[in-house]
C-alpha cells in the first residue's frame, strides 16, 4: 500500500483545485515502458460553446538513465524518447466536445546526456546511474527470475496508439469550469516498438479549473484508466491505474504566464519492487505565451521529483489555437 501514496495524496487536492483561464502542460509521464498504455493526457476543463475547431501539436523530448535491481529483478533504461502528438477537437451543442490525438513516438539513443549531466550539476540534482552508463547510448532490458523479458538495443519508432475522447461540460461559470471526459485508446501502435501496449484502454476523467483573480488560477484532473490485456509484460500488467494532476498558473505580463504542474499516477505493472515500474510523481515548471493571433505556446521542463520513478528530464513544447 505504501507504493500508492505519491499518487493518492494528490487525489483529494485536485478536487478542490478547480481553475478557469488556465491550461495544463501538454505532457504526461514519458517513461518508455508505459508510454504505450492509456494513461490520459490533460484534457480541457472548459468546452468551447461556439462550435469551433481546435488544433494542437505537442512535443515531449525526454531522457532516462536508470539501473535498478533486487533479488528477483534487474532493469536498465538508458535512452531518449521523443513524442510528437497532433490533436484536433471540436465543441458542439454548447456542452459537448470530441477530440482525436495521434502520437508519433521515437525511443532510442540521442544527444541529451552531456546537457543533462551539466543541468544536474548546476542545480545540485542527483546524477543517479548516469556516470556508469555510456553517453547517448540506448539499452532497455528487464530480467525477472533469470528470464530476459525485454532486451532492446536498437532505436524504435512509429505511429503510436490513437486516442478518441468525448467530453461533457458539467459546470461552467465566469471563473470556474468542470468537464467530464471518456477517453478511448485504440491499439494502432506496436508493443514491440514501445509505441503501443497491444490492447485498447479506456479512461474516465474529470478536469477542473478556477480563476481566483486576474493573475492567479489553478487547474487539476483526476482519472481512472481500465487497461486492456496488452503484450508488454502481460503477466505483470494491472487492470486499473489512477492518475492525477494539480497545477497553478500566474499571469506575469500581458500574454506571458508562469506555470507549475505536479503529475502522479499509480503503476501499470504488478509483482515488482522496482521504482521505475511503479508509481511516479513528476514536476513540470515553465510557462505559456498567448499571441495576439490566437496561438498559445507552452514551454516547460519536467523532473522526476520522486527520484528514479520517471525519466530524469523531459522538455515540453506545445502550440494550440481555436479556429
Amino acid at each position: 500500500m505504501s507504493r500508492l501514496r505519491p499518487a493518492a495524496h494528490l487525489f483529494p487536492l485536485v478536487l478542490f483545485a478547480a481553475a478557469a483561464s488556465a491550461s495544463p502542460f501538454p505532457t504526461r509521464d514519458q517513461n518508455p515502458l508505459l508510454a504505450g498504455f492509456g494513461l490520459p493526457m490533460p484534457m480541457p476543463a472548459r468546452i468551447d460553446s461556439s462550435d469551433r475547431w481546435s488544433l494542437a501539436a505537442d512535443f515531449n523530448w525526454g531522457s532516462s538513465a536508470s539501473v535498478q535491481s533486487n533479488s528477483r529483478e534487474s532493469l536498465i533504461v538508458d535512452g531518449e524518447t521523443r513524442e510528437l502528438r497532433l490533436s484536433v477537437g471540436h465543441g458542439f451543442a454548447g456542452r459537448f466536445a470530441f477530440q482525436l490525438q495521434l502520437p508519433y513516438r521515437y525511443t532510442g539513443g540521442g544527444s541529451l546526456d552531456n546537457f543533462i549531466d551539466n543541468w544536474h550539476d548546476f542545480f545540485g540534482l542527483p546524477q543517479g546511474a548516469r556516470p556508469s552508463l555510456p553517453i547517448d547510448a540506448f539499452h532497455i532490458a528487464y530480467r525477472r527470475d533469470d528470464a530476459t523479458l525485454i532486451d532492446l538495443r536498437s532505436a524504435q519508432s512509429g505511429i503510436a496508439d490513437l486516442h478518441a475522447a468525448a467530453g461533457y461540460q458539467w459546470l461552467a461559470t465566469q471563473n470556474s469550469s468542470i468537464a467530464a471526459w471518456v477517453d478511448l485508446k485504440l491499439p494502432t501502435g506496436d508493443a514491440d516498438k514501445l509505441t503501443g501496449s497491444g490492447a485498447a484502454d479506456a479512461s474516465l476523467l474529470v478536469a477542473g479549473e478556477h480563476r481566483f483573480n486576474e493573475r492567479w488560477s489553478m487547474f487539476g484532473q483526476l482519472a481512472l484508466t481500465w487497461l486492456g490485456k496488452g503484450e508488454l509484460l502481460p503477466d505483470q500488467q494491472r487492470d486499473v491505474a489512477g492518475s492525477a494532476l494539480l497545477g497553478v498558473d500566474v499571469r506575469v505580463w500581458r500574454g506571458l504566464g508562469f506555470k507549475l504542474q505536479l503529475d502522479a499516477h499509480t503503476g501499470v505493472f504488478d509483482r515488482t519492487n522496482l521504482d521505475y515500474l511503479g508509481d511516479a510523481t513528476v514536476l513540470t515548471i515553465g510557462g505559456d505565451y498567448q499571441f495576439a493571433s490566437g496561438w498559445l505556446l507552452d514551454f516547460g521542463v519536467s523532473e522526476d521529483v520522486a527520484v528514479e520513478t520517471a525519466p530524469d528530464v523531459v522538455f515540453v513544447v506545445g502550440v494550440k489555437r481555436k479556429l
